[in-house]
């Protein structure tokens, strides 16, 4: 039996996808690309969507609809963000056989077995208001193609209701998984040779909010504590507000094991527009803690997303941002031009941004991002980074440093060796390194 599967989106949604197709895997299944399902029969194809922005939803359905497409006789099973508030859409699409959300993806192994075994039962919904899910649904990872990198998924959901964002609505409300299951699954990875740990979730700084006196903070030691051959141990992506001392002191204590590199949403330009966003931070308490950070970890690096052209964002805001931006010395920045949500509360306002202005100011961080990005990069020039070899082109192997500059250089290694990499010439989005040793 054949199966094969795209996933849209988040790193949350390739975790899920990846332990529901290693079910599958385990029971002597054989994985084909999802580029050759039109050229190869497979049995199964599960398309795991995206909802972000509109340009997702719209991939989304591209997908759901290639794959009933080119593999008209597949189980075609569909789950994730974009099915999850649109679950009529999704199995009114001809082809389609499974539409499960956000939730019951535990089920969905059995799900379709049961529909290989009676393809004439008519479309599967099984889709549930995840607004009632009050535990998180374990799916375990035991395995991973990738050696070089392995995402953990430690929460579910998010609280936060910012005005643009229909996540909460997606995803429901905080739920963390148990320390244990945390602790369990990064042993079993680091035992089979993983060497960098990326802890996510869709808020992964509310870790333990639904806990009574355990915190990420807590579980970030445990781990530390608790796992032999520990590699690396890097943050997703975290809250400003949810950026601790005590987290922070965990950081600096098992320092050996902490990637210098923190992700750090800014999105809006000033506090009117952070306001309207419904953020639950100012700018100068955004600034404040990353002027903190910086006095602990002087060389880590500081990415962000930016949100621009926001509901009411004028000229005044948008230059009050580029000065933040500045201020904090972002290493890397993810930009997107706001893009209109049904469901959200942003939706309905009526000052929006016209695209061009939008376009303009999207083009203008990104300006400055090269320049910071460089910035960055140049304080390393003649520095030894320990880099993980990921994979090689042309005769160069490409990896990340702890402090996450992509990095080139040539060498006689294989893939996950970790190696010494001196950095001779920074530049943007790669730098050029030459190697001394193996580390």
């Amino acid at each position: 039996m054949k199966i094969s599967f795209c996933s849209l989106g988040c790193k949350v949604n390739q975790y899920e996808v990846t332990a529901i197709i290693n079910q599958f895997l385990d029971e002597g299944w054989d994985l084909v690309s999802f580029d050759k399902i039109k050229d190869e029969k497979v049995d199964v194809i599960i398309i795991n969507t995206c909802s972000v922005t509109d340009t997702s939803d719209g991939k989304s359905r591209k997908m759901i609809h290639r794959a009933a497409k080119y593999a008209p006789g597949a189980i075609l099973a569909v789950m994730g963000c974009y099915s999850q508030l649109n679950p009529a859409k999704v199995a009114s699409i001809l082809g389609v056989d499974i539409v499960i959300g956000t939730s019951n993806r535990d089920k969905l192994h059995d799900m379709i077995i049961d529909k290989l075994n009676n393809k004439d039962s008519g479309v599967i919904n099984n889709t549930s208001d995840i607004m009632k899910e009050k535990c998180y649904e374990e799916l375990k990872v035991n395995h991973t193609n990738d050696k070089t990198r392995a995402f953990i998924k430690i929460q579910d959901g998010c609280n936060n209701f910012c005005s643009y964002c229909t996540i909460p609505y997606a995803r429901g409300l905080v739920r963390s998984r148990k320390k244990e299951d945390v602790i369990e699954e990064i042993k079993i990875l680091t035992n089979n040779g993983v060497k960098e740990i990326v802890l996510t979730g869709i808020d992964t700084g509310s870790y333990g909010k639904d806990f009574e006196g355990y915190s990420l903070a807590n579980l970030l030691e445990d781990i530390c504590i608790n796992v032999n051959g520990l590699g690396r141990l890097r943050i997703s992506s975290i809250e400003n507000s949810e950026i601790s001392i005590d987290l922070l002191n965990v950081m600096k204590k098992y320092q050996e094991h902490f990637c210098m590199h923190l992700h750090i949403p800014l999105q809006g330009s000033s506090d009117k527009v952070l306001a309207r966003m419904n953020r639950k931070y100012t700018i100068s308490k955004y600034l404040e803690k990353i002027d903190l950070i910086y006095s602990m970890f002087p060389d880590i690096n500081i990415t962000t997303d930016i949100l621009t052209g926001f509901c009411s964002e004028d000229d005044e805001d948008f230059l009050n941002g580029l000065e933040v931006i500045k201020k904090s010395r972002f290493g890397e920045m993810h930009v997107f031009p706001y893009s209109r949500r049904p469901k959200t509360v942003a939706y309905k306002y009526e000052d929006q941004v016209d695209e061009a202005t939008k376009h303009q100011r999207v083009l203008k961080i990104l300006e400055l991002n090269e320049k910071l990005a460089l910035d960055y990069r140049k304080k390393f020039i003649g520095k030894d980074l320990d880099v993980i070899c990921e994979v090689k082109k042309d005769g160069w192997w490409h990896g990340h440093s702890s402090n996450y500059i992509e990095i080139k250089f040539k060498g006689d290694f294989k893939s996950n060796d970790l190696v010494k990499v001196k950095l001779i010439e920074a530049k943007y989005p790669e730098s050029i390194g030459e190697v001394e040793n193996e580390i």
